[in-house]
């Protein structure tokens, strides 16, 4: 068991596109990534063992890393080392 692998249930996250979560285990997955990231739980080892081997929740680290940088929370992302988003800002035309 590596410290930084990201653990639910005792198991380290399966990957993204080939699981056997049931939807249920899918949501608690993402709500349990969600507050461990806010309390600060997850280490930035974590965060880019979860990113880089395309682990199930790598999306919502995505997402979080992105809206933190948009609010000047972040300097900088914790899996570029740099102020790169993976996303681009969204614009008033969005839809």
């Amino acid at each position: 068991m590596s410290e930084e692998e990201y653990h639910y249930n005792g198991e380290p996250l399966q990957l993204s596109y080939r699981n056997t979560y049931t939807p249920p285990d899918k949501v608690n997955i993402v709500l349990k990534l969600q507050e461990d990231y806010e309390a600060g739980m997850v280490s930035d080892a974590q965060v880019r063992w979860i990113v880089n081997n395309a682990k199930f929740g790598s999306f919502t680290i995505m997402k979080i890393i992105d809206k933190l940088l948009f609010e000047k929370k972040l300097k900088h992302n914790p899996i570029t080392l740099d102020n790169r988003t993976f996303y681009k800002k969204p614009s008033p035309f969005d839809l």
